[in-house]
């Protein structure tokens, strides 16, 4: 049976942790919500584009932040503008609004 060097296991060790740390880093850009009135613009120049605001009303509360994100990158797929920050920012307003928010359904 052949033995593993102390070297190999802190190689394995530094990489598994850069993995998990870069795993994470992902959630960390979203942040906290930005402010109604910015949620409520963004998604009164971004969203409404294409969607009513009853079909994006009736999503919210329903799907969380991998959800969201999964959502908008299908939606620059299909032609939605927004750049890396707007997206974040709509990421994160829609994840953290409540079923029927003001926000974004009235």
């Amino acid at each position: 049976m052949k033995t593993i060097s102390k070297s190999a296991l802190y190689l394995f060790a530094a990489i598994t942790v850069l993995g998990l740390i870069a795993a994470c880093s992902g959630t960390a850009e979203i942040g906290e919500a930005p402010s109604d009135a910015v949620c409520s613009s963004l998604v009164n120049e971004k969203c409404v584009k294409c969607h009513y605001k009853t079909r994006i009303c009736d999503t919210l509360g329903t799907k969380s932040v991998s959800n969201w994100k999964r959502t908008i990158k299908f939606m620059l797929k299909q032609g939605a503008q927004l750049n890396s920050d707007e997206q974040n920012k709509v990421i994160a307003c829609l994840s953290s609004l409540p079923r029927g928010s003001a926000v974004v359904c009235e």
